[in-house]
């Protein structure tokens, strides 16, 4: 074992030596992107998978330049795939880990003024995933959840999507100004010993019909980790959560899948149905996980790429042709009925 860990890491050298010799030079930080432009697999062969572009006032985490005087950065893209692209230099700043908001690292294509990272940490406008699951599936290999306990044939998750989260992008914004006791007990699943959102009745009450993760504090959890960074209120973000989510829900898209209860769907049907509902190419902003359970194959979740203000309730079509395509994921899987199977 010992003689396979020291080759293993021999490898691992000769890699980065290589990687080094090819000119490539690591950095570690965020991109501040300034305007659109493409992001690229290849800088060489100019391939664009998805054609990718960056959205301007957003934060993306930075891996590298391509050489010591930079033409591009090696930056990661949520949703897109592959998440790591190239874009040019000046088409944004990068911020060196660590430093303030405003602390430009030296390595900027842009105006050496303080930029303004505007991620969703400190600017309501930026890029996020929703994240809606397929209840009933969840439950299959979660049965002793006291949501799944409590789920019956009718409820409202066993015949639409179930809010799961919004998250802001990119996947590192995570726990903003959040205390350490809390990060730990959030990491170590004691969503018990959280605080609770303060959130009105009515807010709470549409809360728990979307997500149904309530019953297990779901909703500490997901404020505490990603809510706190969206620059706003929990009352607020929860809003903007339910009425994304019930927005997908009463669309052509919650039609299709009510209807498909205990069979197979098509992941290009779904797309197809997020294009008549919100335009042609909102289903490129679609993406579908499935999860094997015995001999069959379940979707359990679907994330949805969304850019742009969603505290000013504007509409999720905008919010999706303002964000970049990603891959369909699996290609089809049931629709689980409600109960054990």
């Amino acid at each position: 074992m010992r003689t396979f860990l020291k080759i293993f890491s021999c490898l691992l050298a000769i890699v980065s030596m290589a990687r080094l010799a090819q000119g490539e030079v690591k950095l570690e930080g965020q991109f501040i992107a300034s305007t659109s432009c493409p992001a690229l697999q290849s800088i060489k062969k100019g391939s664009n998978p998805g054609n990718v572009s960056t959205v301007p006032g957003t934060a993306y985490s930075v891996f590298a330049k391509n050489k010591d005087d930079a033409t591009h950065y090696r930056i990661e893209i949520p949703g897109s795939d592959p998440a790591q692209r190239w874009v040019e230099v000046n088409c944004g700043t990068v911020v060196a880990a660590g430093a303030s908001a405003g602390e430009a690292a030296g390595e900027s294509g842009a105006p050496a003024s303080k930029p303004k990272i505007a991620t969703a940490k400190s600017d309501a406008a930026g890029f996020y995933i929703l994240a809606l699951s397929w209840q009933p599936a969840f439950c299959e290999a979660r049965p002793d959840k006291t949501e799944c306990k409590a789920q019956r044939a009718g409820d409202y998750e066993t015949q639409n999507f179930a809010l799961h989260g919004l998250w802001p992008q990119p996947r590192s914004n995570v726990f903003c100004n959040v205390s350490k006791a809390d990060i730990a007990a959030d990491e170590a699943g004691e969503w018990f010993a959280l605080p609770a959102p303060d959130l009105p009745a009515d807010v709470k009450r549409s809360l728990d019909e979307v997500m149904p993760g309530t019953q297990s504090l779901l909703e500490r959890h997901e404020w505490i980790k990603h809510g706190t960074c969206s620059g706003v209120t929990a009352d607020q973000y929860y809003r903007d959560s339910v009425r994304l989510t019930k927005a997908i829900n009463q669309s052509e898209v919650g039609k299709l899948i009510g209807s498909r209860v205990g069979k197979n769907l098509q992941t290009a049907e779904l797309r197809q149905a997020f294009d008549a509902a919100f335009g042609r190419g909102a289903g490129q902003r679609v993406r579908v996980a499935c999860k094997r359970d015995g001999d069959r194959l379940l979707i359990t979740e679907i994330t949805i790429g969304l850019s742009g203000d969603v505290s000013n309730a504007t509409d999720i079509r905008s919010l999706m042709m303002a964000s970049t395509p990603t891959s369909p994921g699996c290609t089809a899987g049931l629709v689980d009925p409600v109960g054990q199977q």
